[in-house]
């Protein structure tokens, strides 16, 4: 199933090369083969015939609405090849079957009930195809009273405790604005997908990664779940607080995190801030002269901690980012700015190492910039190839498969391929 490496040099940034992964996600499961075929893996993505549902969302490459325009789809989906294959079809379930005798990993996450009904549950996969690694993406995974529970972001993210923390402490529970539940999986999804093969080096049997996307969204948490045990009660939204004291402020055309808190590690960081201002004539009364060293801003009264955020924040606010933090570096003050994306394209670090690659889409007569892989891979990023359009790929896979020309004409007239 593995392919031979024919080019073992000119594929050292490939970790995954040779690799064969059959996709049929959704959304939940876009990233988990956007990993694996960044990382060179040879990944068939299965679409409707129609192409994929979620090509249908915008915002739109060249502005123009079209399936093979969505920007989403094209981030989530470069490195892949597409099959526009009909699974409602016998013959299109025949074709499935051939290219998981020549797969190494199904990655799934269209859920449980789908995946029994269109009978690739992991009893019969692993019957039919015992080297087979099957990665399921579910929202509360294959066992459990919530095994058979459909969910997405909004629902992980609420289950996973993730959105109870989000938020302003006098506001109510928030969804991230992008689905970070899914973003959490993937890579998880990666590791334990590799772990499998893995493990199959050793006894030639595939295995079945189940994820809970639940599990997984949980995970990020760190010790916050914990709390209730520890008598510490559900935890708080802190929104833009640490504590008693603000951490996000305002700047001239932004934000910033800077902690108003107490304490050794801290006080310098006050002072420094304070000679800041006094060299700038900025220098509020409410800060002149105070002792730094007992400042605990959950021990002040409400007023007095007020007029302190105030000055603090007056100050911020006449600033750009990039001038607060080319001033925090050069003063040793422990700030940064809260960088959108304008921030992220510009930063010279991230140009630096090559962090954005340009993408060609020559049928729509467009480029755009993509992130690269999140690593660097013997001092270089493995090379990033487009999203494909729907069914690009079609021919060549067939033809891989080696079907029958009867087989072939079969798929033609009947709208399955």
């Amino acid at each position: 199933m593995t392919r031979p490496r024919e080019n073992p040099a000119a594929e050292e940034a490939q970790l995954l090369a040779g690799l064969r992964v059959t996709e049929l996600t959704d959304e939940r499961g876009f990233l988990a083969g956007k990993i694996m075929a960044d990382l060179g893996a040879e990944v068939t993505k299965i679409e409707p015939p129609a192409g994929d549902p979620e090509r249908a969302y915008g915002p739109w490459l060249g502005g123009v609405e079209k399936p093979e325009a969505s920007l989403p789809w094209l981030a989530m989906n470069t490195g892949k090849r597409s099959l526009a294959l009909d699974l409602r079809h016998p013959a299109g379930m025949q074709v499935l079957d051939a290219l998981l005798e020549k797969t190494d990993v199904l990655l799934l996450s269209l859920g449980a009930a789908w995946a029994e009904g269109m009978g690739l549950d992991w009893p019969r996969l692993h019957a039919d195809f015992p080297r087979l690694v099957c990665c399921s993406i579910t929202a509360f995974g294959l066992e459990g009273p919530r095994a058979g529970d459909d969910g997405h972001d909004l629902v992980v993210v609420s289950a996973g405790g993730n959105a109870w923390m989000t938020g302003d402490a006098e506001g109510p529970p928030l969804r991230c604005s992008m689905p970070s539940s899914y973003y959490h999986t993937a890579p998880e999804a990666v590791v334990g997908t590799l772990q499998a093969l893995h493990a199959r080096e050793l006894d030639g049997l595939g295995r079945l990664v189940d994820l809970s996307m639940q599990e997984c969204q949980l995970a990020t948490l760190i010790t916050a779940a914990g709390q209730q045990a520890l008598g510490r009660g559900r935890g708080q939204r802190s929104g833009a607080r640490t504590g008693a004291s603000r951490e996000i402020w305002r700047a001239a055309d932004g934000w910033i995190s800077f902690g108003l808190r107490g304490g050794p590690a801290r006080t310098a960081n006050l002072r420094a801030v304070c000679s800041w201002m006094e060299e700038s004539g900025k220098l509020a009364s409410a800060l002149r002269d105070r002792d730094w060293d007992s400042w605990d801003p959950g021990a002040v009264d409400g007023e007095e901690l007020r007029g302190v955020e105030s000055a603090f924040g007056k100050f911020f606010s006449t600033m750009t980012m990039t001038e607060l933090y080319q001033q925090a570096l050069k003063r040793r003050v422990l700030l940064a700015p809260c960088n959108g994306a304008r921030e992220i394209l510009a930063q010279p670090q991230l140009r630096s190492r090559e962090m954005f690659v340009t993408i060609d889409y020559p049928r729509l007569g467009a480029s755009v910039e993509h992130p690269a892989l999140f690593a660097m891979l013997g001092g270089t990023r493995p090379r990033l190839r487009r999203a494909p359009l729907p069914g690009e790929h079609n021919p060549a896979i067939l033809d891989e498969l080696e079907l029958s020309d009867e087989q072939r004409q079969l798929l033609t007239d009947e709208g399955v391929a």
